[in-house]
């Protein structure tokens, strides 16, 4: 599993201690979205209808080639090229279906995605959301929820999730009732532990050793295990379309129990 730095579509960072609507910041994030899918079905639906009007075209030319008559007294060298044009159409139609093809199947996924996006607009109005989070080990804020631009790369990544700065081997606590859905490596994050909190999902990482197995219940302040070094991840995730949406979880964050 990789849960950090990814490409993805995230409401602005808030500040420290900034007031902020949960569902708002969704609906804000789900409505980029659906932006985003609305401007590739036109570009590939412009896309397709100039190939098929391409495709009409060579169609035609093609179907001349293909029916051209040929003279029973044809020379040899005639005969061979008008053999090379019948076979150059045929490739020539194969290829143009194979990119409608291609095409319709990309507007296909485009229209799919859509009927996801809605059907998430809608979904979110009904989910419960948090209100407030237990601060899941004592530190400060060293990295932010939302966009940042990679120093090596210079490419603008989205973090999901925030980064603590905290002391060695910090206790990591469960932010809020749950259940353990996932326990152990985490890709690029050391080790970590999925919580499932009915509408929600929180994910701890960089943690050195686990106090939890999979399916054990956990109450807000539980001990989880212990920072691998110094820094702690804290992702949170509501559960609207496929993987969930993440949010920022700072300004939910109360003090550590």
């Amino acid at each position: 599993m990789r849960a950090d730095d990814e490409p993805h579509a995230t409401a602005p960072p808030v500040a420290s201690g900034a007031k902020v609507d949960t569902r708002d910041a969704l609906a804000q994030q789900l409505a980029e979205e659906q932006a985003t899918i609305a401007s590739a079905q036109a570009i590939v639906t412009t896309k397709l209808s100039a190939a098929d009007a391409l495709r009409v075209r060579r169609v035609r030319t093609a179907y001349r080639v293909l029916h051209a008559p040929l003279a029973p007294e044809a020379a040899p060298e005639e005969r061979m090229a008008t053999a090379r044009r019948r076979a150059a159409a045929r490739l020539l139609l194969g290829r143009d279906a194979a990119e409608r093809g291609i095409l319709a199947e990309e507007l296909g996924h485009l229209k799919a995605a859509a009927e996801r996006a809605h059907g998430d607009a809608q979904q979110l109005a009904a989910v419960a959301l948090p209100a407030e989070l237990v601060r899941p080990v004592h530190g400060k804020i060293a990295r932010r929820f939302g966009a940042l631009e990679h120093e090596r790369s210079k490419a603008m990544l989205s973090r999901h999730g925030v980064d603590l700065e905290v002391e060695d081997r910090a206790t990591v606590v469960a932010p809020a009732d749950g259940v353990v859905t996932y326990a152990g490596p985490i890709r690029g994050l050391d080790r970590g532990a999925i919580i499932d909190h009915g509408t929600f999902l929180t994910v701890l990482a960089k943690l050195g050793d686990l106090a939890v197995p999979v399916g054990a219940p956990v109450k807000a302040g539980d001990r989880l295990g212990s920072a691998a070094r110094h820094r702690v991840y804290f992702e949170l995730r509501v559960k609207v379309g496929p993987g969930g949406l993440p949010i920022d979880p700072e300004p939910l964050l109360t003090k550590t129990r």
